[in-house]
């Protein structure tokens, strides 16, 4: 039995250097763009109150936040200032958060501490990229004496065989015990808030804020965001001073009431 080829193979791109197969790989290539560019798709629960007279619609929100596709394929500019477009953005924000672990602020905060194009800034902002609903992957890189460019990781990590993410080096770094860098940033980024509570409580006297913020860093530490954070032994030690603030403060409470 004969088969039939539509069109020949050198046009269709099926032979390795010749013209159709460039154009095959040209057209592939812009299709991973356009997928890394995967917008972030919002139900019409969630763009309730926000869009279509309040009835809300199944849109999605490209990667900038700042445009939003309907399933008709009608394209609007989003504008922060308008109450509608805000809500709708809002809602992207909060199931961005929801996909980051409950991180994206904190890891917006931590992004600003490096410079575009480092292997830190990249890797968080590929955390960012992909609790929004994109594909887009960023690398650091650096050039070498020889003038090379060559991708970077940060310092202290290491890649996990497993699932090739940029983890933190340690025991167990290649069996999923460790913080994946991205994580660990943000989690400095909420230690760093409780740190500044704690300061204020001590310079201005006030014990409760004091202890509210050691409470906080101590839950923290203890694993309550991310089992996997530090070590065994720091967890524990997060986990002791965490029950320690928390009966300093209901000791605290029961006396003023």
């Amino acid at each position: 039995m004969a088969f039939k080829m539509n069109g020949s193979p050198a046009k269709m791109g099926t032979i390795s250097g010749t013209a159709g197969h460039s154009s095959a790989l040209k057209m592939k290539a812009e299709a991973d763009t356009a997928s890394a560019l995967k917008q972030m798709e919002l139900t019409k629960e969630e763009t309730k109150g926000a869009y279509a007279g309040g009835k809300g619609a199944d849109v999605t929100v490209n990667a900038t936040g700042s445009e939003l596709t309907t399933k008709s394929g009608q394209k609007v500019k989003l504008d922060a200032n308008k109450k509608t477009h805000k809500k709708i953005l809002d809602a992207r924000w909060k199931k961005g958060d929801k996909a980051s672990g409950g991180t994206l602020n904190e890891l917006v905060a931590a992004r600003k501490k490096h410079k575009k194009g480092s292997a830190e800034y990249a890797e968080i902002q590929n955390k960012i990229n992909k609790s929004l609903g994109s594909k887009k992957v960023h690398k650091g890189t650096k050039v070498t004496k020889k003038g090379e460019t060559v991708e970077t990781k940060p310092k202290g990590t290491t890649t996990r065989k497993s699932d090739g993410k940029t983890v933190i080096k340690g025991l167990g770094a290649q069996k999923g015990k460790t913080l994946t860098y991205a994580d660990k940033q943000a989690e400095k980024v909420k230690i760093e808030k409780a740190n500044v509570t704690i300061k204020k409580g001590k310079s201005t006297g006030d014990k409760n804020l004091r202890d509210a913020g050691q409470l906080e860093k101590g839950l923290i530490k203890a694993g309550r965001d991310n089992a996997k954070t530090g070590t065994v032994v720091s967890r524990w030690f997060g986990k002791r001073k965490a029950k320690r603030n928390a009966r300093q403060l209901a000791k605290r409470n029961k006396k003023e009431e």
